[in-house]
């Protein structure tokens, strides 16, 4: 219990301050409990003493100093982490995504520097606005991400159990999936004219068209709403930091949406070149129909599969504090 108290503490705490902190309380913890009376079995005391320093939420606080904050320390290092990863992500989507209409572009290196240094900062000012505005919504709003702290009476059978290893969420799958994610994002909305089938000929490269651009302009909001979705979904992964039920829930769910909306998009037969259709049904023994079922098919199986996975470990890992934790 004297572990889960001291995690409950420091958890808020900035990194770098975290193990000091905890070696102070558990030193204090331990003084206390031999002042007293040895009456009482050592769980009772270690019970006793916890409710004299009472909340985690409120002591965290004490080392903390001040309280109200735009981005706040519960916050702050998770804020700086995500933000980093963001900036990457677009850097390297927007790079990419220019790189490549630079190469088959006729324009000059002038106007390729101009749209580049354009979009990218733009991109960069707006992701660093919604990455602020969510954590300054979480902090104004006082969100925390652990169902112990929102209960209004702390006792020390609250506290919230340490996470098991294979409970914690790997921030390198979120990094990997929103560079992938933005890059892919990226590449559609900036350079749409380039996605297609490259081929050599002798000496030539050719080139065919996948994306109907007429067609294409009508999803490309569909497409944005894609991207935000996948997005949230690594963050609340990265803030959260491991499995609960609540966010297995919200990540199946999140999950169908967007697999939806990518069905949506791949189904409607208007988006696709009419060039390509005719190409690989003349050079492939199967129908383009057949491969976009093929293609949907694998979406739906893709998606089952993560989101039991999710609920697996969601209900696994998350189950100690019971049901009732699954709406709040």
């Amino acid at each position: 219990m004297i572990d889960r108290y001291i995690y409950a503490v420091t958890r808020k705490l900035p990194e770098k301050s975290r193990e000091e902190i905890a070696n102070e309380i558990r030193e204090l913890i331990l003084d206390m409990i031999e002042d007293i009376e040895d009456t009482v079995s050592e769980e009772e005391k270690i019970e006793k003493v916890l409710k004299i320093l009472g909340d985690p939420e409120k002591l965290a606080s004490q080392y903390r100093g001040k309280e109200r904050y735009l981005i706040g320390p519960n916050y702050i290092d998770k804020y700086i982490f995500v933000m980093k990863i963001v900036s990457l992500s677009i850097f390297i989507g927007i790079s990419i995504a220019l790189g490549i209409g630079g190469v088959f572009s006729a324009g000059g290196i002038i106007d390729f520097i101009g749209s580049y240094i354009d979009a990218l900062i733009s991109s960069l000012l707006q992701g660093a606005a919604w990455v602020t505005g969510i954590f300054a919504f979480l902090e104004y709003k006082e969100i925390s991400l652990d169902e112990a702290a929102e209960n209004k009476e702390w006792d020390p059978s609250k506290l919230p159990d340490i996470p098991h290893k294979k409970a914690i969420i790997s921030r390198g799958e979120s990094i990997f999936s929103i560079i992938f994610t933005t890059i892919f994002t990226a590449i559609f909305f900036f350079s749409p004219e380039y996605v297609g089938i490259y081929y050599k000929v002798g000496n030539d490269l050719r080139f065919i068209q996948v994306l109907n651009l007429d067609a294409y302009e009508s999803f490309r909001f569909i497409i944005l709403i894609i991207f935000t979705i996948s997005i949230i979904k690594e963050l609340i992964k990265i803030i959260e930091g491991k499995w609960t039920i609540r966010l297995a829930i919200i990540d199946t769910i999140l999950n169908i949406i967007s697999s939806i909306l990518s069905i949506n998009i791949i189904s409607n037969s208007s988006i696709w070149n009419s060039d390509i259709v005719q190409n690989i049904e003349k050079y492939i023994r199967i129908s383009f129909d057949r491969i976009l079922f093929i293609v949907i098919a694998s979406i739906v199986i893709i998606t089952i599969s993560e989101s039991l996975a999710a609920l697996y470990k969601g209900f696994k890992y998350g189950i100690q504090k019971g049901l009732s934790n699954i709406i709040k």
